[in-house]
């Protein structure tokens, strides 16, 4: 019998009943088509959704920190350096001095980074609902209670410290 790559279709799923696989294999797909059309949409409008995302956070957050931006967004701080500059640069967003603490620096929408907002909301509206069209709300209303199932499981093992079992 010759050794399993990660090329071998299946691989990873060896201990998986066939509907499983089924299962994952399509989720990654919707994932990856969703990603693939959420570039695509926010590329027109010169936007990258990591950018998105930040602006996102600093309107709903008016003057948050770098370091509060970065838990937020579970990334790096030097990453949300560099989308900051970006963002910066094109003229979305502005940064300040905190008057209680003048080492940090807030991070405010300009006005160009609140009509960007606007556009972010249709965008992802749009996203949306292709992601979901032709779907009744009794579907969506079993795919949401799946959702929750499924987000439930992930979070018990995750609290417990579990990667496996």
């Amino acid at each position: 019998m010759k050794d399993k790559t990660l090329c071998d279709e299946n691989f990873l799923f060896d201990e998986l009943n066939p509907s499983t696989i089924n299962v994952v294999q399509q989720f990654f797909q919707v994932m990856n088509l969703q990603r693939q059309l959420n570039f695509k949409i926010m590329a027109e409008k010169d936007v990258y959704p990591g950018q998105g995302v930040c602006l996102w956070h600093i309107w709903k957050n008016p003057g948050i920190s770098q370091t509060n931006l970065a838990k937020l967004m579970n990334v790096a701080p030097p990453t949300v350096s560099l989308i900051l500059k970006r963002l910066e640069k094109i003229g979305l967003i502005f940064r300040k001095s905190n008057p209680a603490d003048m080492r940090t620096l807030q991070m405010f929408l300009t006005e160009k980074g609140e009509e960007e907002i606007k556009n972010l909301k249709t965008s992802f509206s749009k996203i949306v609902r292709y992601s979901f069209e032709g779907l009744s709300d009794q579907e969506l209303n079993t795919f949401n209670e799946l959702l929750k199932k499924i987000s439930n499981n992930l979070s018990k093992h995750l609290q417990k410290g579990e990667d496996q079992g």
